[in-house]
């Protein structure tokens, strides 16, 4: 499907979890499914579509409240080109890093650097005040330069 890498990693980042991460994405489709009658087109389909996989991610998360599995597999670099293969590495060690951050500092981390969203809409999708999404990421953000230290 030619939205499904998108939303999928929307999905891993918010839960931290392959496994949670697929049943999420596919609540995703099914809840878009769902939805599609909705759509009015005042923005642009994959707009509308991230900010109903946003929402869909965090309300699939709240109903599990189970622990976060924090499982990245180390993934085999056969690129031949060395500058390729160090970009691919720094990736995958910063998605790890991020993997460790506790669940909130992580979900307003990833909802703020990742997916371009303000601390407001933040603050609205997670019922938190403003100010606490601005210190769960600047948190998010301190404890990220630490491990990178």
């Amino acid at each position: 499907m030619r939205h499904q890498g998108r939303v999928y990693a929307i999905c891993f980042r918010l839960s931290g979890s392959h496994d949670h991460a697929d049943e999420i994405c596919q609540d995703c489709f099914v809840r878009l499914w769902q939805k599609l009658e909705q759509f009015n087109g005042q923005s642009q389909f994959t707009t509308w579509l991230h900010k109903l996989s946003v929402h869909q991610a965090i309300n699939s998360m709240k109903a599990k409240q189970r622990f976060w599995h924090r499982f990245l597999p180390d993934s085999s670099i056969t690129d031949e080109n060395e500058q390729e293969a160090s970009r691919h590495y720094e990736y995958h060690r910063l998605d790890k890093l991020i993997m460790k951050l506790p669940e909130r500092t992580r979900v307003v981390f990833v909802l703020s650097a990742i997916e371009g969203y303000q601390h407001q809409e933040i603050a609205e999708i997670l019922n938190i005040a403003v100010g606490t999404s601005k210190t769960q990421y600047h948190r998010a953000k301190q404890m990220l330069q630490e491990m990178l230290s």
